[in-house]
């Protein structure tokens, strides 16, 4: 058994490759392309270009994630919050260096949240009795915030 003709033929026309269809005899149209070009270039005709999502908030800023400022043509930083900068609130762009160390920081923070999670379903009725008493007093708060500003101060210094 035979397969059927298909329905489209490939001609060359001028140096370019052109598709027929067999049933109509027409070129068959390349108007719609249901897949973008690859690399997102292309010569421009009858393309729109994309706008950008509006932002999450809905105030006209850009994007945040993470405290992490998104923008294009300007290189990321960092808004501090006053609960952990004395210093707060303050814009601090960040370099390679600096991003490093932030991710370190993403990564030591991931594991905390670990151990405070196996913390608090091992030792139940003792383990937030003894992390309130350890973070309640305002003077440990405060050395935290302390400690927690002059690291921030690095990264002054590391732009």
């Amino acid at each position: 058994m035979d397969m059927p003709p298909s329905r489209y033929r490939v001609e060359e026309r001028g140096r370019r490759l052109v598709v027929i269809d067999r049933k109509t005899g027409r070129e068959v149209s390349h108007t719609k392309s249901p897949l973008p070009l690859a690399g997102g270039g292309g010569s421009g005709e009858g393309q729109k270009r994309r706008e950008p999502a509006p932002p999450a908030s809905g105030r006209g800023a850009r994007g945040w994630k993470f405290g992490l400022k998104q923008a294009r043509a300007t290189p990321e930083s960092f808004v501090t919050r006053s609960w952990f900068d004395a210093k707060a609130p303050r814009t601090i762009k960040l370099n390679y260096t600096a991003h490093s160390r932030l991710a370190t920081l993403r990564f030591g923070g991931a594991i905390l949240i670990a151990l405070l999670v196996t913390g608090s379903f091992l030792f139940w009725p003792w383990f937030p009795v003894t992390l309130a008493a350890v973070l309640g007093p305002a003077k440990t708060r405060e050395r935290l915030r302390a400690a927690s500003t002059r690291w921030i101060d690095g990264f002054d210094q590391a732009g």
